[in-house]
């Protein structure tokens, strides 16, 4: 093939051959603000979940820096219980890179102190909280559970320090999932972990990866859809009956944003986006 016209089709054939692997549909959204979380709830907004044991209440964090708190806010990001309140302080524990939060099958909250910017960090780990309650103001109610990234075959990954740096986690079933912000280029990867054990590495084990359009900043999962947000787009993948978390139906939704960090299923038909600086959007599916 004529060189100047291999350089031409590249990008095309990239293009088809990407939408192809995903069989994904894409909508333009606009994304308009319909409301701002309160303070101290909305400082570097880096996680967000909906509670499914009450009918309007919301878990919200900050990023590394911020308070070891969790605050209870409502659809609105009016904060729980009261406009008083200053959330739930986790003692005994800094937030060193808190990066998502998600809610387990029991109903207990899971906090991914998994940021790893520097690529250098060898004390990552999950925080359970054993089903908090919103006019709860502290907590020692809590478990660490280090953990670590399955390794690569081959003789010099058993002398690297292979940490991931990841903004998405969540659950589904009894298994906690890590998507990687990216993975050595575009790829990002996805790892699960389905045991728990207290005092020890816990080894999230590799599933799979998968090109994204932009680095990962957050995930849930719920009512049999995965949602996966980056900066620039919202990525939902409807589950079928393969183990493969990205084969089924698929719908990316692109938009315009200053630093979309984290995303929860309001119902099965809308989403809920936090921008870090507390800005609240929804996209219906």
């Amino acid at each position: 093939m004529n060189t100047k016209l291999s350089f031409l089709l590249s990008p095309l054939i990239f293009t088809l051959l990407s939408c192809s692997a995903f069989g994904q549909k894409t909508i333009e959204v606009k994304l308009k603000k319909y409301k701002r979380i309160d303070k101290p709830a909305r400082e570097e907004v880096s996680g967000i979940v909906k509670d499914p044991r009450a009918e309007n209440q919301f878990w919200v964090h900050g990023d590394s820096g911020t308070d070891n708190r969790i605050y209870p806010v409502n659809i609105d990001g009016e904060l729980l219980p009261n406009e008083d309140s200053k959330g739930l302080k986790l003692k005994g524990i800094d937030n060193k890179d808190w990066e998502d939060i998600t809610i387990d099958n029991m109903g207990n909250v899971v906090i991914g102190d998994i940021g790893n910017n520097c690529s250098c960090r060898k004390d990552q780990s999950l925080i359970i909280l054993n089903s908090p309650s919103s006019d709860t103001e502290e907590t020692k109610d809590y478990k660490i559970y280090p953990i670590s990234y399955e390794k690569p075959d081959g003789f010099l990954y058993k002398f690297l320090n292979y940490s991931m740096d990841a903004e998405a986690l969540f659950w589904k079933d009894e298994a906690a999932y890590i998507l990687t912000k990216r993975f050595r280029g575009r790829d990002t990867k996805l790892f699960e972990l389905k045991s728990f054990k207290e005092g020890e590495k816990n080894e999230f084990k590799s599933v799979q990866k998968i090109d994204f359009d932009d680095e990962v900043t957050g995930a849930d999962f719920a009512y049999g859809k995965l949602a996966v947000l980056t900066y620039k787009s919202l990525w939902i993948f409807v589950e079928d009956e393969t183990p493969d978390f990205f084969d089924g139906e698929v719908t990316r939704y692109t938009f315009e944003a200053e630093q979309v960090e984290s995303v929860t299923f309001l119902n099965s038909d809308t989403v809920i986006i936090a921008e870090e600086n507390g800005d609240l959007y929804k996209i219906e599916l």
